[in-house]
């Protein structure tokens, strides 16, 4: 295990562990070692799933990584989506509402599906019918989020969150049950005034924010207690360009992009009274480094996402020639360095998938049995 720590990465340890049954068994069987090797290496980010026809099932654009176990991991894994079911020779309009620790939530017009890529493992999840009781016309599903466990990786539960008119209602779906936990309607204020699909999960509770309002609503999904947070009053809250999102030590964090492409950020933090505030961290002026890695081109700049430390950036414009160009930027928090991902001429509408650790190198109860290396990758 000490020499494991010095692999560079998850892809290398998973081709070390599965070298032999002892080897595998020392991984499975010692969590401090899992913890303490995702201290040290954060899992890869793979690539970018693309909404590019709400007809067809989402694209996805690999990252072109030099290491060879990254890239073995690619071609290993079911990244067109091919396991998803058909419907008369089609995708039924498969669209992303999450992708997180793995995984990838779907939705249709029908049902929910949780793909693992890695894995090729498929889940069909039936939508949440009884959430609509006691609901008027104004109902509306808002968005799906998943919630899993790095050390559990075999139970899966999502999250649902609907609205009507100036109420929030929200559902659990557990793989373990397979069924929907639906609870009670919360009074929340406001007139349908809750951003659709615009959710942020952090740290096990939604954040969802609300149109022209200083203020977002965090729902606990182990209590489901509803309650009413505050945004910094620098945000314009008409824009699509903020998210709340977690530091790489999972604290609360909301990051903004601003129209002279100075990005924001805030920290959720106590005063003296104990009462939770917005503490700013940084102001960032990314023109002149955006204008680097673009070649000169400047256009709408969008925070698509904030994870583990990484702001996910978009950033399109209409060349002269009328071609609609976007790229896909991250940003460590902790270094303050861009890189540049992939550009095209596509939407700013994408998800970043990060690997996350195979089932075969975890063990519920200790064990160092190897049996799952005959069905790894």
């Amino acid at each position: 295990l000490e020499i494991f720590l010095r692999l560079p990465n998850l892809p290398a340890l998973v081709r070390a562990a599965l070298t032999c049954r002892s080897w595998l068994g020392a991984v499975r069987s010692s969590r401090p070692f899992r913890r303490l090797f995702r201290a040290l290496h954060p899992a890869p980010l793979l690539g970018l799933f693309l909404e590019v026809d709400e007809d067809a099932a989402p694209s996805f654009a690999p990252l072109r990584r030099t290491d060879p176990d990254v890239a073995a991991a690619l071609r290993c894994g079911d990244f067109f989506l091919t396991s998803l079911p058909v419907q008369d020779g089609a995708y039924t309009g498969w669209g992303i509402v999450d992708c997180r620790d793995g995984y990838i939530l779907l939705r249709n017009m029908f049902s929910l599906a949780a793909v693992n890529p890695m894995t090729w493992a498929v889940d069909i999840i039936p939508m949440p019918d009884d959430v609509r009781a006691g609901s008027g016309l104004s109902f509306g599903f808002l968005g799906f989020h998943l919630l899993s466990s790095e050390e559990n990786p075999w139970s899966l539960r999502v999250v649902c969150v609907c609205a009507d008119v100036s109420r929030v209602r929200a559902a659990v779906f557990s793989s373990e049950t397979w069924d929907w936990a639906i609870h009670p309607w919360v009074e929340i204020g406001g007139d349908n005034s809750l951003k659709y699909n615009a959710g942020m999960l952090v740290d096990g509770s939604v954040y969802w924010p609300f149109h022209g309002e200083h203020r977002m609503i965090r729902i606990n999904t182990a209590t489901m207690e509803v309650i009413n947070v505050d945004l910094p009053l620098q945000v314009d809250v008409e824009s699509c360009n903020y998210n709340a999102g977690e530091t790489r030590d999972g604290q609360l964090c909301i990051v903004y992009a601003a129209d002279d492409f100075h990005l924001h950020v805030w920290i959720r933090g106590v005063d003296g009274d104990g009462i939770g505030i917005w503490v700013p961290q940084n102001i960032l002026s990314l023109s002149a480094e955006i204008g680097r890695v673009t070649r000169g081109w400047l256009g709408h700049l969008r925070v698509v996402q904030v994870r583990s430390g990484y702001v996910y950036l978009s950033m399109k414009c209409i060349t002269p020639v009328g071609i609609l160009r976007c790229w896909f930027l991250s940003l460590s928090l902790e270094t303050m360095k861009i890189e540049s991902l992939i550009h095209g001429t596509f939407g700013d509408s994408a998800y970043p998938y990060i690997m996350a650790w195979p089932p075969c190198l975890i063990c519920h109860d200790g064990s160092s049995t190897g049996h799952e290396v005959e069905a790894s990758h």
